[in-house]
């Protein structure tokens, strides 16, 4: 008799639960006050008859119910307010992983052992029938159900960069050291990803189901344009640039703003800068290849160096406020790179035990050969000769 009033109990508040679990909107006062009657009845059905002892401790078995209710919905507002929805707990399990450490772009989809690419550009096609097509490798993905989300993941180290078409048809383009997080297939009237680190984006236009782009501090709704997203949790600042079309902005504290083509805004521990009309393409040439910098201190365009090629860096004194203006071409060698940068800048490099110590030339210094292009040159006339 006790074990079976205990399941009543049970099955009374997990029903609770589950109904607060299935609302889509708010729940008003007077919606509270109605589950309160109706679970009330059913509890008075089944313990009419017990004791004065009995019914306290129903009533506070009872009690236990609503308030883990009432938590449940509240931390529902909570999310509510942040996120506008529920869709950020799912992603919240990717803000804190590791960084990328491997050599290789790694793509994780949910059933499927993980897929290393070991080429430095990778291409990945979504397609809306389930299939995955890495560079010329077709992948099946696992058949779910319709209400059912799974996330696929995409991790590119340092050195690599990736494109990726996803079952929309949204292209987009991931720099180093860059994560994306990312549904097999898409809701009927829901498209979000999550992003940590650099991508560029081609949103496939869809009225009906807007695009969001979230990131730890912020997101980004569309509906159909071209943009680039730099959010490295190693930079103090992130930025969001819109080369066409029109985004919306908002941080966890919801402001927002909304960027016109040609401007962007930066966001700084998650807050909203003032919009800025610039000149995109340094903000997006990274997508061709391309490097360019205005006015740059040289840490930043090494920090960017050692995105892309996966080097470490060591600037000695006085190298990191050297300001430099200049485009490099990034499918250059590594060697032909730094010795475009020390024609702007009275620097040498040298590599030891392959991290690549940059040190400042003084005015007795600036003829000296770049020890690091001095062995790159020597090779190379080796390698004349023998042809």
């Amino acid at each position: 008799m006790e074990k079976r009033k205990f399941k009543i109990r049970h099955h009374v508040a997990r029903k609770l639960i589950e109904h607060a679990r299935e609302q889509e909107r708010h729940v008003t006062p007077e919606e509270l006050d109605d589950l309160w009657k109706r679970v009330e009845e059913q509890v008075f059905i089944e313990k009419r008859k017990n004791s004065r002892r009995r019914i306290l401790y129903d009533t506070m078995a009872l009690s236990a119910a609503v308030i883990f209710f009432c938590m449940f919905w509240l931390g529902k507002q909570f999310i509510a307010y942040y996120a506008d929805d529920d869709s950020i707990v799912d992603f919240a399990q990717y803000t804190q992983a590791e960084e990328a450490t491997n050599k290789d772009i790694r793509l994780l989809i949910p059933g499927k052992k993980e897929v290393e690419v070991k080429e430095t550009d990778a291409n990945i096609i979504y397609s809306q029938n389930g299939t995955v097509v890495v560079n010329s490798d077709t992948i099946t993905q696992r058949e779910t159900q319709e209400k059912e989300r799974e996330f696929n993941q995409l991790i590119i180290p340092k050195g690599k960069r990736t494109r990726l078409t996803l079952a929309d048809g949204t292209r987009l383009w991931a720099n180093s050291g860059t994560r994306v997080v990312y549904p097999g297939h898409f809701e009927k009237n829901r498209r979000e990803i999550y992003v940590e680190g650099e991508v560029y984006l081609d949103v496939f236009r869809n009225e009906d189901a807007p695009f969001i782009v979230r990131t730890k501090d912020f997101q980004i709704q569309v509906l159909g344009t071209s943009f680039n997203v730099s959010a490295y949790p190693s930079e103090g600042v992130s930025s969001v640039v819109l080369v066409e079309g029109s985004v919306n902005v908002k941080n966890q504290q919801k402001e927002q703003v909304i960027l016109a083509p040609g401007q962007l805004v930066d966001i700084e521990t998650g807050r909203l800068h003032s919009p800025r009309n610039v000149d995109v393409e340094p903000y997006v040439c990274w997508v061709k290849n391309m490097l360019m910098y205005v006015d740059e201190p040289l840490d930043k365009v090494f920090r960017k160096l050692n995105l892309y090629y996966g080097k470490e860096f060591i600037l000695e004194s006085g190298v990191a406020e050297l300001q430099v203006s200049g485009k490099l071409d990034l499918k250059e060698k590594l060697e032909d790179v730094l010795h475009t940068i020390s024609f702007s800048a009275p620097i040498y490099c040298e590599e030891i035990e392959g991290r690549i110590f940059v040190r400042k030339k003084n005015r007795y210094e600036s003829f000296i050969v770049n020890p690091l292009m001095y062995n790159f040159m020597r090779n190379k006339s080796s390698e004349e000769k023998v042809g």
